[in-house]
């Protein structure tokens, strides 16, 4: 009957968590937002395209020819200079490769969004399976303080604290152990998607948890 009752508290306790506000949508934007802004590969790509950007959209080629003659065969005698300029006004070389790295950026800025959405709907869920497991340990730790006053007060006998000892000290050894997880997770995501800024974006991570 115990372990029943733990685990309907558990599967209650994870179905309240789904209910929970995690990531929460202004705190989802603010980290899009600084990933967007901080993230290695994106600042890559969009370094490509603000160089592109700058490039001139004409080549001019001048020409400068110069030379003496002492013949009016080739026109008047003396010095000659020659002057000749071609631009290309119709050349649209340089606006199809800024088109190619705008598209190139904004293809690599979906695909880390999408990723990163991925990544948070798992730690979500680990979050809710850590604050589900906090609950439980909560549970054996009241169940242990009641089975000890009853002990003292000579209505059990001694012998039954250790199954309440022990489930309390599974249900510890159980927080603790996905509570590292949950910590490493928040780690591994930061310094993936936040570059330089990623200790910003792990503060975020950590403040999603509902």
């Amino acid at each position: 009957m115990r372990g029943i009752s733990a685990a309907l508290l558990l599967a209650g306790a994870l179905a309240g968590q789904a209910d929970a506000e995690c990531p929460g949508p202004g705190r989802l934007e603010e980290a899009l937002a600084l990933i967007a802004e901080a993230n290695p590969v994106l600042i890559a790509e969009r370094g490509i395209y603000a160089e592109q950007t700058r490039q001139h959209a004409w080549e001019s080629v001048v020409t400068v020819g110069y030379s003496v003659t002492d013949t009016f065969e080739a026109g008047a005698a003396g010095p000659n200079a020659a002057l000749r300029v071609r631009i290309p006004l119709w050349d649209r070389t340089n606006d199809l490769k800024t088109a190619e790295a705008r598209a190139t950026w904004k293809r690599a800025e979906d695909g880390v969004r999408v990723a990163f959405l991925a990544d948070i709907q798992a730690l979500c869920e680990q979050s809710a399976q850590v604050q589900a497991l906090d609950t439980l340990r909560a549970f054996h730790r009241d169940r242990l303080t009641y089975r000890q006053e009853q002990v003292d007060q000579g209505l059990a006998e001694p012998d039954t604290l250790w199954a309440e000892a022990e489930a309390a000290q599974k249900a510890e050894h159980d927080w603790r152990r996905e509570a590292g997880k949950l910590q490493a997770q928040r780690l591994t995501l930061a310094r993936r998607y936040g570059g330089e800024a990623w200790g910003r974006l792990e503060s975020l991570l950590e403040a999603m948890d509902p």
